[in-house]
């Protein structure tokens, strides 16, 4: 059964792919730099402009490998726009890679398709690629997600052109993708599973044994090359999963097989487009390609590919069971996108496959079902494409130049501590003002606050929630943040002091309800207890240069309740601990520290314990202290 009534020349399909990809490049650069860039992009431009060497040395503590940045960073400096200030025209430059990237993902979509289940599948697919929320959202970002989209799928066509032809060139090609996959996010590290079982599936499938003997060799080395090239990044690779395992996880083994179907209900809602039952139609329709292309389509009983029916349940399957199986929300946390193409490849065949079922019932209105069937999801995925393009990222473009206009020499800004305020403030920021945290600034008042009087210096704060209103400060509110300017110039010591702690109390406060709000406008997933915790944190800094112990001590106890994987916290109560001479305690929070951090265990760590189990805790705290700080 065609897709439509007649028969159509081939390149009337090609005509429709192109203008398919026209498409999607559009809907991927349509104001494309309307809104700045959110956190993750920023950190993608601060890791990118990094010279070579420090930018792996900070990727080695990141939850993604250093191929994005590597590829962006090049990118950046052949055009030379690292050295530009930030702008909406650099925040194009850094998001039009994953652009281009999730138009070829397109392509190499339609080829896979009409491959595998012929011309009609792969123009549905491609064409619902083109259109899907979650694909355009991830193309319009300066993140590896659209990257690693097309690795996934450039991937899997290079071996199954290689399963075809047998030709060394296509080998090559797998494993090149193959490693670019895994430089590019860490569950490219999963895909080489699925596509060696796909390889098993598809060798029993074959008539005859022999055929299958230059395919397993082909792949086996193809995967030894590939092993090979990632070489550099074992390593690192060691050391996270030596980490983990060290460090009590905070989700067991069961818990995670609790949360498989909650993972499975969050990548299917994800998937597919809208909410409610939209994205279900997606999947029923996904599960049916997958029974049709084991028994067969009724126009085509007689061709069963159930090795594809492997492939196309395991793409989906495995990397969800082992996110969830994980216990680590950072890997729960993985992006959908690169599941889509065999996905909607599924979902095509789906449509096909009720399509020519209902055509046997011989009405003659249902000869156009699966032209009108896929027309109607194609459209119902557009129907939801403005969510795209709905202002939802925090405007650190639009803060930061309006602090740029206001600010002037000898002001000083501060920021909360949720999520890394003031590093995103700073990408953008290049007015006059000294931009520091709210324990330096508590820390330097006494030295600085006689210059601020003579320059008629004030401070500004920057934060992610509404603060009390104050009748000194006028707030000025942007999408996601709340400045703080100060009418009213203040310079007393102890009044600026208590107004730092009153708000990095209040931010305290404010945190699980900012991390709910984010997690609702889908922007980000923060904890709200980790969320709380970094509030702690910086609470606990600044109590601490206030000269208040005590009280700095109870901010880190409660950080380390909210986040007790927290290394930093545990680092942060030892030395206060230690600042207060309770050198015992100081010696517990050490010990935490280091079970927490592979790299300090070892002769060093033996010697501290071995001071502490004699009692001599003033000297087992020093000599853990000297082994944090190597």
């Amino acid at each position: 059964m065609s897709f439509f009534p007649q028969k159509v020349p081939v390149k009337f399909h090609f005509t429709i792919i192109a203008l398919g990809l026209l498409l999607a490049f559009w809907l991927r650069i349509h104001a494309l730099a309307a809104e700045s860039l959110w956190e993750d992009e920023i950190f993608t431009a601060l890791q990118a402009s990094l010279s070579l060497s420090e930018m792996l040395q900070r990727t080695a503590g990141d939850i993604h490998p250093p191929g994005y940045y590597l590829l962006v960073g090049a990118i950046a400096r052949l055009f030379d726009w690292i050295a530009w200030p930030p702008s909406a025209i650099t925040d194009w430059l850094w998001r039009i890679p994953s652009a281009f990237v999730g138009v070829l993902a397109v392509a190499l979509t339609w080829q896979l398709a009409r491959g595998w289940l012929g011309r009609e599948i792969g123009l549905v697919a491609a064409l619902l690629l083109a259109v899907n929320p979650m694909a355009v959202h991830y193309s319009r970002e300066a993140r590896m997600h659209a990257l690693f989209l097309l690795f996934g799928v450039l991937s899997t066509w290079a071996l199954t052109c290689a399963l075809r032809s047998r030709r060394r060139g296509w080998w090559l090609a797998y494993a090149l993708a193959t490693t670019a996959g895994m430089y590019t996010v860490y569950v490219g590290l999963v895909l080489p599973v699925v596509h060696a079982i796909w390889l098993v599936a598809y060798c029993l499938a074959q008539p005859t044994r022999t055929a299958t003997r230059p395919a397993m060799f082909g792949f086996v080395s193809s995967i030894a090359l590939a092993v090979a090239l990632y070489l550099p990044w074992w390593p690192v690779v060691w050391e996270m999963v030596h980490l983990r395992l060290a460090v009590p996880a905070s989700t067991s083994a069961s818990s995670g097989i609790a949360t498989l179907p909650g993972s499975l209900a969050q990548a299917i809602t994800a998937l597919g487009p809208g909410g409610n039952a939209t994205p279900w139609l997606w999947f029923a329709f996904w599960l049916s390609g997958l029974l049709y292309t084991v028994v067969g389509t009724p126009e085509r009983q007689n061709v069963r590919q159930w090795h594809l029916a492997v492939l196309g349940g395991l793409w989906l399957a495995l990397p969800l069971t082992l996110a969830a199986l994980s216990g680590d929300p950072r890997v729960r946390h993985a992006r959908y996108a690169f599941l889509l193409p065999l996905y909607l490849i599924m979902v095509g065949q789906g449509i096909k496959g009720w399509a020519q079922s209902l055509a046997r019932i011989q009405i003659s209105w249902w000869r156009n079902v699966f032209a009108v069937v896929a027309a109607l999801l194609i459209m119902l995925s557009a129907l939801h494409l403005p969510e795209v393009y709905r202002p939802m990222r925090t405007a650190w473009r639009e803060a930061a130049a309006y602090l740029t206009a206001q600010t002037r020499p000898g002001d000083v800004i501060i920021s909360d501590a949720l999520f890394d305020t003031g590093r995103y403030l700073g990408y953008y920021y290049r007015g006059p003002a000294e931009l520091t945290t709210p324990a330096m600034l508590v820390m330097t008042l006494p030295q600085r606050v006689d210059g601020m009087r003579a320059s008629g210096g004030r401070v500004w704060a920057v934060t992610r929630f509404h603060p009390r209103p104050v009748a000194a400060v006028r707030p000025v509110e942007f999408h996601g943040l709340v400045i703080s300017e100060p009418v009213l110039p203040i310079y007393e010591v102890a009044v600026l002091r208590e107004a730092v702690i009153d708000l990095m109390r209040q931010a305290v406060t404010a945190a699980p309800e900012w991390a709910e709000r984010m997690t609702a406008q889908g922007l980000m997933q923060p904890d709200a207890r980790v969320a709380r915790a970094a509030a702690y944190f910086f609470l606990g800094d600044v109590l601490r240069a206030s000269g208040r112990l005590s009280e700095a001590i109870a901010a880190y106890q409660a950080m380390v309740a909210d986040d007790p994987d927290a290394l930093g916290g545990y680092l942060a109560l030892a030395e206060a601990y230690v600042a207060a001479e309770r050198f015992e305690e100081a010696v517990y929070a050490y010990r935490q520290a280091v079970a927490r951090q592979p790299r300090w265990q070892g002769v060093y760590a033996q010697a501290a314990e071995s001071l502490a189990d004699a009692g001599e805790w003033a000297a087992a705290a020093a000599a853990y202290q000297a082994l944090t700080t190597r």
